[in-house]
């Protein structure tokens, strides 16, 4: 099983532009360690849920592979993190600055496939105008439901939504999706949405089957984020 870090197929760009407002469903992470040599102003995509009043920042957990020192051996930046942050990539001065890694932990090693394919950080300072905000839905998904994904590709200025249809779960109780076949390098953590906009999972693992000619994709669902959530 692989990260989803992909190229794509067909894509449609979102983000709606209301008047000059650029409206940004989706964000790049952009990971600043007080060692320079170690940022990445492309770690993965991500976005904004809110749930219960609050508003958190989420991306993979597995983006961390791609965001870290070469002493970051668990689910722990410890003090060498200078700052994170969800950047806009049409409006440079458009970013929300990342607290508290709420999922943080020193116990956990950074491993493929990770447990709960999620960061979960809380929010610092006001969110920009023109930023969607995602809500969970709280009805289970039914085979043949229409969903769709966002994020962006590395080296793209736009980013991309890739439509689908969602085929049952995983073993691990991640969501399996029937998307176009391609590779999606950089989505990593972008929000996946059903047909109404509401987040059913994030872009996390993925592989082609070769038996059903077709790209499986498998986000992570909300479970491990519920059960983290409840604790705070």
């Amino acid at each position: 099983m692989k990260p989803l870090i992909f190229t794509i197929c067909t894509f449609l760009l979102f983000g709606n532009i209301t008047g000059n407002a650029q409206v940004d469903s989706v964000f790049v992470c952009d990971a600043k360690f007080k060692n320079s040599k170690f940022d990445n102003s492309h770690a993965g995509s991500g976005f904004l849920l809110k749930y219960k009043d609050k508003v958190y920042g989420i991306t993979a957990k597995h983006v961390l592979f791609f965001a870290k020192t070469d002493g970051m051996n668990t689910i722990s930046f410890g003090e060498d993190l200078k700052s994170w942050s969800f950047n806009s990539k049409t409006l440079k001065d458009k970013t929300i600055k990342a607290g508290k890694l709420i999922n943080e932990d020193t116990n956990e090693k950074l491993e493929m496939p990770p447990k709960g394919d999620w960061l979960i950080f809380e929010v610092e300072g006001d969110i920009p105008r023109d930023v969607v905000v995602y809500s969970i839905r709280e009805k289970p998904l039914k085979i043949g439901d229409k969903v769709h994904f966002f994020g962006y590709p590395y080296n793209s200025m736009e980013p991309v939504n890739v439509k689908g249809e969602y085929i049952g779960l995983t073993n691990d109780n991640n969501l399996r999706i029937d998307v176009p076949k391609g590779t999606y390098n950089g989505c990593s953590g972008g929000p996946v949405l059903d047909s109404e906009g509401k987040l059913v999972g994030i872009v996390s693992m993925g592989y082609f089957n070769k038996k059903e000619n077709k790209m499986i994709f498998e986000p992570a669902s909300l479970d491990y984020f519920k059960t983290v959530i409840i604790k705070v």
